[in-house]
């Protein structure tokens, strides 16, 4: 072989093998971890999981099959919601994960069944759905709503266990099922046509509605026990109150009784300062009166001049100490009184304002729960209301449904018996047309009809009692309806007037509280007062007798313009007065000449030594205001006995101006006489 052949030889291996290894590139198939397939054709069925195998073309064909597990989600709500044992209706989601079992067998199961489909979950689900929806429904009429919620698990079991055989007959091999939706259906969706969904809408009604009593009996005891636990809480708050209140009361008790220690105090010592303050104003006006008598006669004039100076500024000094006085405790009487006035206002419009809460708290308290009453009421009524109508609308549609088919059963009947007649008829016609002559077949005829006629009228008459009937079984329903209605109206009117008597008796119970709590305001109130006037009391026992005489001469002084007011209220009338000054009359020995009435006067009354010489005789001290205010009143008091007395020796009183001026002339020229001589 030459070398020519050779690598012709090589370049004809190689090309072979190029060829070959293009025909296994196009021809070999191989399978994958999540996609067999089965080859039919020449040589047979054969099944490939993990290898490959060559398809020709022409001879071969392949079927792929999906080894992937597919989630296929069914759900079924709305109108196609499942029905339960106890006949309610639930939607539910579910999702199947399923794929195909990995052995020959399986998969060429599934390559006959389903073909490609394994490969698109959506056309695989159109094919196996119903399987799936079967078997939930098939499960569902087996337990009850609260037994599917509270059993998933064995929902779950039993469905997968229903579907399983099913699944294994194409190939395909469930793994698991999850229930990943469940909820009741809408209330809406229940047709009361339907004898499943109106069973299921009765209970579901029960439910509902002992859900709401239970609801309403649960608020209801929040409420009371609420209440109950603000009647504790008010009762804490008012024992708290009362506590305080006796509190403050022994503390202003204290104060009081400090402040009228204090008051005793500083009376003591505004009484001790006046004990020495005339002491020393005594003192003094010895002092002064020694260095008077000691003093010449010459420097007499001097001297009374110096002392009635002295005298006006010590009376000046006592009134403006009085006045101070009197102010410093006309204001610590007021302070005290304005705080004692403060104290009590404040306590009587705290417990007015804490009546007018408790009040306004009763009057809303009673009509929030008249409202809620008749809120209730109201619902209870509509409810009833929407049950009436929902039983009048399907009384009404059954019994449209029966006269529907009354009325076509009484069609069909008329029409078989004209179809009979007729039929009949042609009969007899031919009958008589073959057999009689033409009278007798009119007479038949007639007889025909009367007997048509005849049939006619039972039939009608028939029709009539079913309609009578019908409407007769209309009218009772008619009027059972309204007796039921009227019923309910009763009933609602029984509970309204017992809510209403329920919202009075609660008002009058809380105004009887009101009542009780304003007594026990007034009480407190008393209790109050009475402690206060039982404190001044204790007060006023323990000041001193200088204490309680000073106070009396502080009120003596306010009340001393309206004392003097009164006093000198008889002299408006008088026109003209003349003072009478006559010694040794009862209650005017000792009475001192002074310049009252023009009559003037010296010291001739007194000692050379300054001494008094009626001692025991009252004394003319004081103002001139003082002097005249005194001689008026004695002349009222003494006038009467002086005229008497002047008529007794024979004189008028005319005649006493005479014997004044005279005396007064007299007076007047002994002193002129006097002074010439000195």
């Amino acid at each position: 072989m030459s070398g020519v052949d050779i690598i012709t030889a090589i370049l004809l291996a190689g090309i072979a093998i190029a060829v070959v290894v293009y025909l296994l590139y196009w021809l070999y198939q191989r399978s994958s971890k999540d996609m067999s397939f089965v080859r039919t054709g020449l040589g047979g069925e054969k099944v490939v999981l993990t290898g490959g195998a060559l398809v020709l073309p022409i001879v071969h064909t392949i079927t792929p099959v999906g080894m992937r597990t597919l989630r296929l989600e069914v759900r079924r709500g709305g109108d196609g919601a499942l029905i339960t044992k106890d006949r309610m209706r639930v939607e539910v989601v579910a999702e199947f994960y399923l794929r195909v079992r990995p052995d020959r067998e399986s998969v060429a199961l599934a390559a006959q069944s389903l073909g490609d489909r394994t490969m698109d979950p959506e056309r695989l689900k159109d094919l196996v759905q119903g399987r799936f929806v079967d078997a939930l429904s098939i499960v569902a009429a087996q337990m009850t709503m609260d037994e599917m919620q509270e059993q998933r698990g064995a929902y779950v079991r039993s469905v997968k266990e229903l579907v399983e055989d099913a699944l294994t007959q194409n190939g395909l091999e469930l793994e698991a099922v999850s229930l990943t939706g469940f909820d009741q259906a809408d209330i809406g969706l229940f047709n009361p046509q339907n004898a499943f969904d109106a069973e299921g809408l009765t209970r579901l009604t029960e439910q509902i509605e002992a859900r709401r009593k239970k609801r309403n009996d649960i608020e209801q005891d929040t409420a009371i026990q609420i209440r109950n636990k603000n009647l504790d809480a008010e009762k804490l708050t008012l024992e708290i109150d009362k506590n305080s209140h006796y509190a403050r009361l022994e503390q202003e008790q204290e104060v009081s009784v400090r402040k009228a220690q204090q008051r005793a105090e500083i009376a003591k010592e505004r009484a001790e300062f006046e004990r020495e303050a005339e002491e020393a104003e005594i003192r003094a006006r010895e002092e002064v009166e020694k260095a008077r008598i000691a003093q010449q006669k010459a420097i007499e004039a001097e001297a009374s001049l110096r002392e009635t100076r002295l005298t006006e500024e010590i009376e000046a000094r006592r009134k403006h100490r009085n006045d101070v006085e009197k102010d410093t405790a006309i204001r610590i009487w007021e302070k005290n009184l304005e705080a004692e006035e403060e104290n009590l206002r404040i306590a009587r419009e705290t417990e007015y304002l804490r009546l007018e809460q408790q009040r306004d708290i009763a009057v809303r308290r009673a009509e929030r729960e008249a409202e809620v009453a008749r809120e209730q009421a109201e619902r209870r009524r509509e409810a009833e209301e929407a049950d009436i109508r929902a039983e009048e609308e399907v009384e009404k549609t059954r019994i449209d449904r029966e006269k529907t088919l009354d009325a076509e059963r009484i069609a069909h009947a008329q029409e078989t018996e004209r179809l009979e007649v007729q039929r009949r008829r042609i009969l007899a016609i031919e009958e008589k047309d073959r057999a009689i002559a033409v009278a007798e077949k009119q007479k038949q005829e007639l007889e025909m009809l009367a007997a048509v006629e005849e049939a006619r009228a039972r039939e009608t008459e028939a029709s009539e009692k079913v309609a009578s009937v019908k409407e007769t079984e209309i009218a009772e329903r008619k009027k059972k309806v309204e007796i039921i209605l009227a019923a309910l109206q009763a009933e609602r009117e029984a509970i309204l007037l017992t809510t209403i008597a329920a919202a009075e008796k609660t008002a009058s119970e809380d105004r009887m509280e009101a009542e009780r709590f304003s007594t026990m305001a007034r009480q407190l109130r008393y209790e109050i007062d009475a402690a206060g006037k039982r404190a001044l009391n204790e007060a006023e026992n323990m000041r001193s007798d200088e204490n309680r005489q000073s106070t009396l001469r502080m009120k003596l002084v306010e009340h001393l313009e309206g004392i003097i007011r009164e006093s000198v209220r008889p002299m408006e009338n008088i026109g003209d007065i003349k003072i009478l000054q006559v010694d040794g009359l009862p209650g005017l020995s000792g009475l001192a000449p002074t310049a009252i009435g023009g009559g003037g006067g010296d010291d001739s009354s007194r000692d050379p030594d300054g001494d008094d010489p009626n001692p025991s005789g009252p004394r003319t001290g004081g103002t001139l205001a003082d002097n005249i205010v005194g001689a008026a009143l004695r002349y009222r008091a003494q006038a009467p006995f002086v005229d008497t007395l002047l008529k007794e020796i024979g004189m008028s009183p005319n005649e006493i101006t005479h014997i004044g001026n005279l005396l007064r002339e007299e007076r007047e020229a002994e002193g002129g006489a006097g002074t010439k001589k000195s």
